[in-house]
């Protein structure tokens, strides 16, 4: 992964108002009761109904600790205590938890379980490390004490399934009914290798196996004629969680996964071009992800996968792009301009670009609040030295997980900045 020093003069300022742009979806979208809306309007008024999601909170304590500092300062740093702590507040005594694990999705008229994962493992592993995260960073010692009662709350042991051929794998949740879900996360990508650090760093007798780890495969396939691990969902799965960890100078066993995540954001762009001649969308944009698209009505969004490997529509992710900036800075950045100056579509709106179509003149209506998220993470990680990562390797939890599981470290990791003391 590259970082800012590759970026062309002139184009930081740039970067600083779509970050402020990310950051301001969660100042607006974090309510009193603690929670972060999964989604909002980016063109038209702002509702103030809807689902809250617990992967876009835990994202957006991060970005509300960030917003507290340089060179941001979008609110103080008491401000963003208070809201951290309305969220831990919430999630310690009044969201629903099942051996430690929330829902994924919430109803914000009254907390009633809401989704097809009621209890959910990968987003509240999200919440769990935006706690985390966010206490660390602002160096308040009550958060760090609830963020630790959070943490230690889960039973990560319970959510796996020893007994079967998973080797300790961890199940996705578990339904409305109450009954595990009968899947497990499998695979070794940036989706999910933060949330087994996690679950390997908690208390022994509550700890994700270290045998866990051998069961994470691969997933190769190709595209665009470049192979690459995970190749179904190549945006979407490398921009997440490797904004936590720094999988550069950390390996899990077998596998470079940060060279994975640029040959699967160069084949997503050449994938793109291939399709040129097909939609008109790719004439001029790039980006498969996960997301919205055209629906059955004007009005009506259709979210669903978008990759190379399932039924496309023409639709780019411009948003998911940014998240991608140090993979390809180049690529993004073209993108990005070209979407700052269409003249046809006005892509831009209150919390950055909107996703495209342009072969049915379509526009999305609406940023998702874990996509608004991850430009956030990627873009203080590529204009401020890595600083996400930094703070995610120095809480313990962390640093022992990566040992259980056995990654290697090919280079020292820095000091973590805090609020306090930003670089």
């Amino acid at each position: 992964m590259a970082d800012d020093a590759t970026l062309p003069a002139g184009e930081r300022p740039f970067l600083l108002g779509l970050q402020r742009q990310a950051l301001q979806y969660f100042l607006d979208n974090h309510v009193p009761a603690g929670l972060v809306r999964d989604r909002q309007a980016n063109h038209q008024p702002l509702r103030s109904t809807g689902w809250y999601s617990t992967s876009a909170t835990g994202m957006g304590l991060i970005a509300l600790a960030l917003a507290a500092a340089e060179p941001y300062r979008l609110l103080t740093p008491a401000e963003a205590i208070g809201r951290v702590r309305a969220t831990l507040d919430a999630a310690l005594e009044r969201l629903p938890q099942d051996h430690g694990i929330l829902p994924h999705f919430l109803d914000t008229a009254n907390d009633e379980l809401r989704g097809y994962d009621a209890f959910s493992t990968i987003d509240s592993s999200w919440l769990i490390a935006g706690a985390l995260w966010a206490a660390a960073f602002l160096r308040d010692a009550d958060l760090e004490n609830q963020a630790r009662r959070f943490y230690e709350r889960v039973d990560w042991l319970y959510w796996t399934d020893p007994e079967s051929d998973s080797g300790g794998l961890l199940r996705h949740g578990k339904g409305p009914n109450g009954r595990f879900l009968p899947i497990f996360w499998n695979r070794l990508n940036g989706e999910t290798v933060f949330m087994y650090v996690l679950g390997a760093g908690a208390a022994s007798e509550r700890a994700v196996p270290a045998k866990a780890m051998a069961s994470l495969k691969p997933f190769y396939g190709t595209v665009a004629g470049l192979r690459f691990n995970n190749a179904d969902l190549g945006l979407f799965t490398f921009e997440y969680g490797m904004d936590l960890l720094d999988l550069r100078r950390w390996r899990p066993p077998g596998l470079d996964l940060a060279a994975e995540a640029v040959i699967a954001t160069r084949a997503n762009y050449l994938f793109c071009q291939e399709e040129a001649a097909h939609f008109a969308t790719y004439r001029r944009y790039w980006g498969l992800s996960n997301g919205d698209g055209p629906g059955d009505a004007p009005q009506r969004d259709s979210y669903r996968a978008r990759s190379p490997h399932k039924p496309i529509d023409g639709t780019a992710q411009i948003t998911d792009t940014l998240a991608a900036v140090a993979n390809a800075p180049a690529e993004v950045m073209e993108n990005l301009h070209r979407a700052e100056h269409d003249s046809d579509l006005a892509l831009r709106g209150r919390y950055g670009f909107s996703a495209v179509n342009v072969d049915h003149h379509w526009v999305g209506h609406d940023i998702v609040g874990i996509d608004a998220g991850a430009a956030v993470l990627a873009l203080d990680n590529y204009l401020m030295n890595n600083r996400v990562r930094r703070v995610f390797h120095s809480l313990p939890c962390v640093a022992l997980g990566l040992q259980r599981l056995g990654f290697t470290c090919v280079e020292k990791v820095d000091a973590a900045p805090s609020v306090q003391d930003e670089p």
